[in-house]
């Protein structure tokens, strides 16, 4: 019986030896990656500075106090679906003509350097003061 079980012990050691190392690795890893949110500063980093890095955001939600900007990962095997939105035109003979037109993402504004902006990894609300000075990080 002690054979058995000193035996069986001796074939589990290197297996749990090998997932505790794994562990180790990939904690270390998660732990090593620099937070992507880490350059703004609060009080310090200006709106501008975020549309330069990430581009126009998605939505932008205004009050009093200011306005937060939403800023959504870029998913690249995902197609986001086209909106649409209805306008009205001038019709003949003084009726009007009602046409669907397409909504682009960023309301149709492009990055002015030709490239393409980085994008946040994880949804990412930044709420501005009236200066358009961040004061608040949501996630």
């Amino acid at each position: 019986m002690r054979w058995l079980c000193n035996n069986l012990l001796s074939r589990l050691q290197l297996p749990l030896i090998s997932w505790g190392a794994l562990a180790l690795v990939l904690v270390g890893a998660c732990a090593g990656v620099p937070d992507q949110r880490d350059w703004i500063k609060i009080g310090q980093t200006t709106r501008e500075e975020v549309v330069k890095r990430y581009g126009q955001p998605d939505f932008v939600k205004t009050s009093e106090e200011g306005e937060t900007a939403v800023y959504r990962p870029k998913d690249p095997g995902r197609s986001t679906p086209q909106m649409e939105i209805p306008t009205m035109q001038a019709g003949p003979l003084g009726t009007a003509a009602t046409k669907m037109e397409p909504l682009n993402s960023g309301l149709g504004t492009r990055p002015t350097n030709g490239s393409l902006q980085e994008r946040p990894e994880q949804e990412l609300r930044i709420r501005y003061n009236t200066q358009g000075i961040v004061q608040e990080l949501i996630r």
